[in-house]
């Protein structure tokens, strides 16, 4: 009865979070600004092929250059791109005018934005257009979004005869909160000018950088947030959506920061960043499923688990392992909750204190696509340095060793059943013999 009530408790907590408008809103937002970074790390990585006789040829045909230039184009507007997203799909959630509150966030985000005037011309710095930007862009997003929505709901707002197109109509009925909405952001940026603040991304990234900081960029912070994710995987919710919009953010950042220095030839500052987390520290998905997956296909013995085996490695291999979570089974099953959680723990550990001293070469922010398989993304995350693939083939090693007694366990267990169940089975048929058609 306790576990049953814990379990309610876990699952409509998680619901409240899960369902949350706002934390939606900003999932979604992030994840439409993906594309760009994936894309962008594909030029860089490109750019700075680990083959040192073809990025030489690059840079002589001139090639290089603009390689960078995509990399640094598609970063450098993550934070222009997440204004615009997260007030467009958190005003898709609350059904209003979604692609104006969109529009009047991203007018919002550079009227914020610092203008420099040099000799040439004015501009805004990549700088704040890009990751720096982010978090800006984030709460300018919900703000805007909010003032919006007021306005709409209430119905003040210029509203036109049903005769014009809709369209039309859509443009002028985002007038008077436009004009609100810009307003209060102008206000904004009067005020902090007279306070001597330098701008509201500096702002923002101090206070809510050196806070959120402590969970993405130290090992105790992150292994918080490992615990948390499993923790909640084991009661069948998706425990990188509950974390994902507090702590992506933050990883994103430090991802872009290594990238930069990477590019200009620097010693990269950051380990845990986002691709330490999504392609070292999870291999096989939640829980470091790979192990588990490769000791369902090679070593099960039981005719349940040797099914589960073969149908579950191909797709682990790709970062998706939901036959094993589901077909275990892992959720709700707390005789493996040790395992589950311990493995990932341990290869961040493991991992980054590899990278600490300098025996593994630290991710250069190139945010590989979570499916590729283990191995390979962790060549590809250190920019094609052998050690990124050796610490993922070494813990995926440990993580065999953490699974092995308590898979063996189960996999013995799972023998008796199917050995009682086919004994029950004969018995049964021979029950149902018709004697009589015997002859003595």
């Amino acid at each position: 009865m306790k576990n049953n009530n814990l379990v309610e408790k876990v699952t409509y907590f998680a619901g409240k979070v899960g369902g949350q408008r706002h934390l939606l809103g900003l999932r979604d937002g992030m994840a439409a600004a993906m594309p760009l970074v994936i894309i962008g790390s594909f030029f860089m990585l490109l750019a700075q092929f680990p083959f040192e006789p073809f990025t030489k040829w690059l840079q002589k045909v001139g090639l290089q250059a603009f390689f960078n230039k995509a990399s640094d184009s598609t970063f450098g507007i993550i934070g222009l791109v997440i204004s615009f997203s997260v007030a467009y799909h958190l005003g898709s959630y609350y059904k209003i005018n979604k692609f104006s509150a969109g529009v009047l966030s991203l007018a919002s985000f550079i009227i914020l934005t610092p203008i420099y005037t040099i000799d040439i011309g004015a501009g805004f710095p990549i700088k704040y257009m890009g990751s720096a930007g982010m978090f800006a862009g984030i709460i300018i997003a919900l703000i805007t979004t909010e003032i919006y929505r007021w306005f709409e709901q209430n119905n003040i707002m210029i509203k036109m005869p049903d005769s014009v197109p809709p369209s039309v109509s859509r443009a002028f009925s985002a007038i008077i909160p436009g004009l609100a909405i810009v307003s209060f952001w102008v206000i904004i940026s009067i005020i902090l000018t007279y306070l001597g603040v330098e701008n509201i991304h500096s702002l923002i990234q101090s206070v809510l950088g050196s806070t959120l900081g402590l969970l993405s960029n130290t090992l105790p912070g992150i292994i918080l947030v490992i615990f948390i994710q499993c923790f909640f995987w084991m009661f069948g919710i998706h425990g990188a959506q509950v974390t994902g919009p507090l702590i992506e953010p933050l990883l994103l950042q430090a991802s872009d920061i290594n990238r930069t220095a990477y590019i200009a030839g620097q010693e990269l500052p950051n380990i845990i960043t986002y691709e330490f987390v999504y392609n070292f520290v999870f291999t096989g998905g939640a829980g470091c499923l790979f192990a588990m997956a490769l000791l369902l296909f090679f070593k099960s013995k039981s005719k349940e688990n040797k099914i589960l085996g073969k149908i579950a490695l191909p797709p682990t291999c790709f970062q998706v392992p939901e036959s094993i979570l589901f077909g275990f089974p892992i959720i709700m099953n707390f005789k493996i909750a040790i395992p589950f959680v311990l493995a990932p723990i341990t290869t961040t550990i493991v991992t980054y204190y590899a990278m600490y001293f300098g025996l593994v070469a630290k991710p250069i922010g190139a945010i590989i696509p979570w499916t590729t398989p283990p191995v390979i993304a962790g060549f590809l995350a250190t920019g094609g340095h052998i050690s990124g693939a050796i610490i993922q083939i070494i813990t995926i090693a440990i993580n065999i060793l953490i699974y092995l007694p308590f898979f063996l366990k189960d996999d013995k267990m799972k023998i008796e059943t199917e050995k009682k169940a086919e004994l029950e089975k004969n018995e049964n048929d021979f029950e149902n013999v018709d004697l009589n058609n015997f002859t003595f």
